[in-house]
């Protein structure tokens, strides 16, 4: 049987605080996007298009062998 999952009830203190922490932790996001995008740009300017790719693809690899290490530790 499925039961209903209670609704969470914060205080307006609480949520007030909740709102400021996801706006600074938003804005912090965007930020970062932003750098790295530009980061990017500027780094395909520097090594290339294919270069840039490959390095990406490493990278990804690298992160993902990192978590499959993770687990199986």
């Amino acid at each position: 049987m499925s039961q209903t999952i209670p609704m969470l009830r914060l205080t307006p203190q609480a949520a007030g605080t909740l709102q400021q922490q996801h706006a600074k932790a938003t804005k912090e996001l965007r930020a970062l996007t932003r750098y790295s995008k530009e980061f990017d740009r500027q780094l395909k300017a520097l090594i290339g298009y294919d270069a840039l790719h490959q390095l990406h693809k490493a990278t990804d690899n690298a992160l993902l062998l990192t978590d499959l290490v993770k687990e199986a530790a």
